[in-house]
């Protein structure tokens, strides 16, 4: 029974209300309050991947070397340019340098790519090995019930509860923990190899990147209320309209058709209201993060120009600076 409380908890938060199922006033209200996954919670979606835990631990070995290559990469790219655009007249040295250097990194990147794929071969596995053991173990709990809990609880919702929330659980403890294990592995990885190409580069960088980053979070927080309160405004509609059809006899028999028209456009003009505040919102939203992208690769290519011109940057230097540069400034334009 705990299992089962704990899984339609969490499926109010995760996943979508079906059609025809209205929010009462009391969810509305509850999901309005940001809430925080109780440390009881954690625990117990850790135990479900216990069983787990050596693939689970030999695929983040696997993802720390496929990070590493990839991040590595545009430093090795870098290098093969300085090697092509410093070779001059000696052609020869700089086939057999450029011929090593190319031998090496189809070495490394091979490397990358298994252990890349090695990385989602046992994060795929562990997640549906954890999602059966899930569903075999709610099922069970389900049944174990007394027959009142039927009569409270639609089949529609249980089976939900065996299908797209075990799902869901499955992806937070792999997929999800990975993507975000792996960002922040890049993340991490690239400021240190911006810092190694150029420091004084890569401090010019970091001075506009938490401002805008800043600004980010803020918009972005102030735009997902302004989601939550048109799904809130689309609920209150429907809501509306199902209380009028399932009591149609009523408003037909004091005559209050045309009225409830009225009220249920009214609801429904301020879901569009709100709708076309959110669009105008995200379009800024968009507009600005994909202006500071370019700005910022923009002051990169300004700034770098001027350490090559004093001779404290190569070519490559530059263009492995600007591989690094370029996946922040998709980071920010997304």
């Amino acid at each position: 029974m705990r299992l089962l409380n704990r899984m339609s908890s969490s499926s109010a938060a995760s996943t979508p209300t079906p059609a025809g199922q209205v929010k009462t006033q009391a969810e509305t209200e509850g999901e309005q309050t940001p809430t925080t996954v109780p440390l009881e919670d954690v625990k117990r979606i850790l135990k479900l991947a216990h069983p787990e835990r050596w693939k689970l631990a030999a695929a983040l070995g696997f993802l720390t070397v496929s990070s590493g290559v990839t991040m590595s990469a545009p430093f090795l790219l870098g290098k093969v340019i300085d090697t092509i655009y410093t070779a001059g007249a000696d052609t020869e040295t700089m086939t057999a340098s450029l011929t090593s250097l190319c031998i090496m990194m189809t070495g490394v990147f091979l490397c990358g790519g298994a252990a890349n794929a090695a990385r989602v071969y046992l994060m795929q596995t562990s997640g549906q090995q954890i999602v059966r053991n899930l569903r075999a173990s709610l099922f069970s709990s389900i049944l174990r019930q007394e027959v009142a809990f039927f009569d409270r609880n639609r089949t529609g919702e249980l089976i939900n509860r065996l299908s797209a929330d075990t799902a869901v659980v499955g992806r937070s403890i792999t997929d999800n923990l990975s993507d975000g294990l792996r960002a922040v592995a890049q993340a991490a990885a690239g400021v240190s190899m911006m810092f190694y190409v150029s420091p004084s580069l890569a401090s010019f960088v970091l001075l506009i990147v938490p401002p805008l980053a800043v600004l980010a979070v803020v918009y972005g927080r102030y735009l997902r209320s302004i989601s939550k309160s048109t799904q809130d405004a689309l609920a209150q509609a429907t809501q509306l309209a199902e209380e009028r059809i399932s009591n149609m006899r009523t408003v037909r028999a004091f005559g209050k058709e045309l009225s409830e028209v009225n009220t249920y456009t009214e609801k429904t003009d301020q879901v569009l209201k709100l709708a076309r505040k959110e669009a105008v919102l995200r379009a800024g939203f968009f507009g600005v993060t994909g202006l500071s992208g370019n700005i910022m690769i923009l002051s990169v290519l300004y700034k770098g120009g001027l350490l090559m011109a004093s001779q404290h940057m190569t070519v490559g230097e530059l263009s492995a600076f600007l591989m690094y540069t370029f996946g922040w400034a998709s980071v920010l334009q997304v």
